[in-house]
């Protein structure tokens, strides 16, 4: 996964794109292992979504805005707008059912 920072994240908005966020802290370890988690999705399947990490600490603005309540996270958006989050990062069905979840 590719590590976006603030104007990445708003760019991909403003350009109206399909992609979901990964956000996480870097000393969280449930979030190191969800991380895992997610890059296994993608090597397992061809998913057509980018899927990329932010650090929240680096974007207090928008986590508040987006009403993130706990890392890790993932957040779809679609047409750069959000849809869905998910805090079930447990195991890779969880990831997988999140990423397919029209």
């Amino acid at each position: 996964m590719e590590i976006w920072g603030k104007e990445t994240l708003q760019l991909a908005q403003k350009n109206k794109a399909d992609f979901v966020i990964f956000f996480f802290t870097p000393m969280c370890g449930s979030c190191q292992m969800a991380s895992r988690l997610v890059d296994m999705t993608q090597t397992a399947d061809s998913i057509d979504t980018t899927i990329a990490k932010v650090d929240l600490n680096y974007v207090p603005e928008i986590a508040q805005k987006l009403e993130i309540t706990s890392v890790p996270a993932l957040v779809k958006f679609k047409a750069g707008i959000p849809k869905d989050v998910s805090y079930q990062l447990h195991d890779i069905t969880a990831v997988f059912e999140f990423l397919y979840d029209e």
